[in-house]
């Protein structure tokens, strides 16, 4: 709606920083198990993203050229509804 105020809940600069030690594959471990592949020893992907690989507290996203280390990071960069309570 035109002119609709959104407010967001205040997240603490400590709560950023637990959200932020969270890696991908702990995260989709608890919260999403469902998604997870194994995809040859220590290195997972997704159903949804086989070009995602996870493994060593990190993930790269190969056809996108993208990577990084926390849930957070993937979670702002590619999944549009961040839940910042998932950690916290």
């Amino acid at each position: 709606m035109k002119g609709e105020v959104i407010t967001m809940p205040y997240v603490t600069p400590e709560q950023i920083k637990s959200a932020k030690r969270m890696d991908l594959l702990t995260y989709l471990q608890h919260y999403e198990p469902q998604e997870l592949v194994r995809f040859s020893g220590n290195v997972y992907t997704t159903c949804s993203h086989d070009s995602l690989k996870i493994s060593n507290g990190k993930w790269c996203w190969w056809s996108r050229g993208i990577g990084g280390r926390s849930a957070l990071d993937y979670l702002i960069l590619f999944e549009n509804n961040v839940k910042i309570g998932f950690i916290i």
